[in-house]
């Protein structure tokens, strides 16, 4: 009985914790070495298991960078040349009232749920 209970109230208790978790809008990054002393730093957005959007930010030996956005999955042939990145960080979650700060989602329109 105490089984069959917990069988029908358990995905009741847990369902906002996994439509939360797949409403949550997540970055990490991925970075990639840029001959001569320069490098690649991909900001990979997802929601829901998949890329929405991906920040490039090209940076050279004095700190210039060069930005670029684009909507989905992307990575620069030089960068996919090279294969596996040297350097990645965990995905981390974003606050809603943090997204509308990121502009690689609000030049998509993907700040909203």
């Amino acid at each position: 009985m105490r089984a069959a209970v917990m069988a029908a109230v358990l995905p009741v208790l847990l369902w906002p914790a996994v439509v939360g978790a797949q409403d949550t809008t997540t970055v990490r990054t991925e970075s990639f070495p840029r001959p001569p002393y320069s490098g690649a730093t991909y900001y990979i957005y997802e929601r829901a298991g998949r890329t929405i959007c991906t920040k490039l930010s090209v940076c050279n030996k004095f700190n210039e960078c060069e930005l670029t956005y684009r909507q989905g999955v992307y990575r620069d042939d030089e960068d996919a040349a090279t294969g596996t990145p040297y350097g990645t960080t965990p995905a981390v979650p974003i606050s809603s009232a943090s997204l509308a700060k990121h502009v690689c989602l609000t030049r998509f329109g993907l700040t909203g749920r």
